[in-house]
């Protein structure tokens, strides 16, 4: 009999795979672990990062192309949610309409950095510092788009009635309390340097900390969630 989660497994795969690329792309080589402060003048922006505009050129290029992993991911975690729901899809619509959502907040301000770095040595200072702000105030400010997808995670699995839930309730509550976390990313716009700040202890390293391990946590009994699956459908 042919395992009817086969495909699920591949698309559970586009988490850790996005997730290792984000860490070396998108954070490594896209200089954004942490990002260039707000708090920088134009001038001290610009010497910066046009020195090293080649390397952000490729880490944007790469997450760009990878971002579609997320919502690959979603899909799979879509389908697991589906067995908990059964005949009502509200909660598993809404989290893989997150992850696509998610997956935008990926690319268009990747593609704004990507930008950036296209003409870095002929722009003036303050618009190169200007499509480097615009790209992190929709990176952060779109956080509800991704808090969409984990509340609608959390309490799908919380709802789940079986004698061993297929997610455990503090892998769900975890799930809906990243989600909530997120609020904070509003005070972003107010401040340029600080915790509070792009690059602050609370709105970069701790907000980011908490997805990037919401992704490795939620990965990980994604695939336990998938094994118990094919063990209930085998004969």
């Amino acid at each position: 009999m042919e395992n009817p989660y086969k495909y699920v497994r591949i698309c559970a795969w586009g988490g850790p795979i996005l997730l290792i690329v984000t860490i070396i792309f998108w954070g490594i080589l896209g200089r954004n672990i942490p990002p260039y402060s707000a708090g920088l003048s134009a001038a001290e922006f610009k010497a910066q990062f046009a020195p090293v505009a080649d390397q952000i050129r490729v880490g944007m290029t790469v997450t760009i192309a990878c971002s579609v992993l997320y919502f690959v991911w979603g899909l799979a975690i879509t389908k697991v949610m589906e067995k908990v729901e059964r005949h009502n899809n509200v909660l598993s619509t809404l989290q893989l309409w997150g992850a696509g959502f998610t997956t935008l907040i990926f690319v268009i301000p990747c593609g704004i950095w990507l930008t950036a770095t296209f003409r870095a040595d002929t722009l003036e200072p303050g618009t190169l510092q200007i499509l480097f702000d615009l790209g992190w105030m929709i990176f952060d400010l779109a956080y509800s788009l991704t808090t969409l997808q984990m509340v609608a995670l959390g309490v799908c699995f919380l709802s789940d009635r079986r004698q061993v839930p297929l997610f455990p309730a503090w892998v769900s509550w975890f799930s809906i309390w990243v989600g909530v976390m997120f609020v904070i990313e509003a005070l972003n716009p107010f401040f340029k340097t600080g915790p509070f700040s792009r690059s602050g202890t609370v709105n970069y390293w701790l907000e980011f900390s908490i997805f990037f391990l919401f992704m490795a946590i939620i990965s990980v009994y994604l695939f336990k969630a998938i094994d118990r699956l094919v063990r209930e459908k085998a004969p």
